[in-house]
């Protein structure tokens, strides 16, 4: 009963993901998504007074397209435009452009990260200090060229435990890098207690573990202890070249539902189409060559990481200690969700200036 509910599974999941790349490229989907985002960037844009424009326009080429950090901006300053430093008006427009590229299941995740460093600002006593490291008002936007029809741009969002990168060309729109935090993991005191903005990625990477036979429990261990983080974060873009761990074509039917509905939850954090698109690419590239990766006990109580590699697609996950612990409760998730064949729209870019210029590859 078990392996034929799995079986469906993977069947459901494979009609909704295995459009061909070209089709998916081309569909009205796709273009309604460049299309939206390129309304909302102009709108945000076009609310700004001069001296705030200067800040938040960029080259399309300029460093800041990978300069996104987790760490908060009192350690690591960012440039752009804060939403600390907008009216109601404009941060009403910087939220429609968050949901023009998001889901809404990513855009809870993403307001929620947001809300939870206001949470964490008021337990960490900082809410009484005149620039507190902490707090909803310390998340930056930024753009990459102006938002247009024809020429390629791109907009970030970065502040402390949420990066959100966005590159655009025509109709064609990449999503990734994309990091997403949160401290604590579980709020366990006062009106919040239970809140888990990001338990999904928590529950569903610990029940793939938990569900591999333990031979293929030590294919997948790569470490018996977790690392400190994940190991693609910021300025690590191409820290990891090699899958490791175990291949997709050792899990059973059912494990390989589990894993896809962990990739899922991470891809589908984006519009439909968006994510229709990235899975496409997934599928293209083929599953037999993703990888899942452990390390550190299959267990809540000590830190744990787990990896999702192939081709189009690279996860990480991380639950470790609270900044400044090296013992007690775990409650402090990293993650990072890349395409490492198309991160910052590389591949998206590449492909429009073949397309539109007559540029080819070396």
């Amino acid at each position: 009963m078990k392996a034929s509910i799995a079986l469906l599974g993977l069947a459901l999941w494979a009609t909704s993901a295995t459009v061909p790349l070209q089709a998916a490229d081309s569909s009205p989907g796709t273009a309604t998504t460049a299309n939206a985002l390129r309304m909302s960037a102009t709108a945000f844009v076009d609310s700004l007074n001069p001296g705030q424009r200067k800040l938040v326009l960029f080259a399309v080429d300029d460093p800041e397209r990978k300069d996104w950090s987790n760490l908060p901006h009192s350690i690591h300053p960012r440039n752009g435009i804060s939403l600390g430093e907008l009216s109601a008006e404009q941060r009403v427009k910087a939220h429609q452009l968050l949901q023009a590229g998001l889901s809404s299941q990513g855009y809870l995740k993403a307001s929620g990260i947001m809300q939870l460093d206001e949470v964490l600002l008021h337990l960490s006593g900082q809410d009484k200090q005149e620039k507190p490291m902490f707090g909803l008002r310390y998340y930056w936007l930024s753009f990459l060229g102006k938002p247009s029809a024809d020429r390629p741009w791109g907009w970030q969002l970065d502040g402390h435990h949420l990066a959100l990168n966005f590159s655009v060309a025509g109709d064609r729109v990449a999503m990734t890098p994309q990091f997403m935090g949160s401290d604590p993991h579980e709020v366990r005191d006062g009106l919040n207690a239970g809140w888990r903005v990001l338990g999904a990625e928590d529950d569903k990477g610990l029940a793939l573990m938990r569900a591999l036979h333990p031979e293929q429990q030590k294919r997948a261990l790569i470490s018996p202890r977790a690392p400190a983080d994940v190991l693609t974060g910021p300025g690590k873009d191409k820290a990891l070249s090699k899958p490791e761990g175990l291949p997709f074509s050792e899990l059973d039917d059912e494990q390989k539902t589990l894993l896809l509905a962990l990739v899922d939850e991470y891809v589908r954090n984006y519009r439909p189409e968006l994510a229709r698109e990235q899975l496409d690419r997934i599928n293209k590239s083929g599953w037999k060559q993703v990888h899942f990766a452990w390390a550190g006990p299959v267990g809540p109580t000590e830190p744990y990481y787990y990896r999702i590699h192939g081709p189009n697609v690279l996860i990480e996950f991380d639950n470790n200690y609270p900044p400044g612990r090296k013992d007690g409760p775990i409650n402090h998730i990293h993650s990072v969700f890349r395409d490492p064949q198309n991160d910052y729209g590389e591949d998206l870019l590449r492909r429009h200036l073949e397309d539109s210029h007559g540029a080819k590859k070396e």
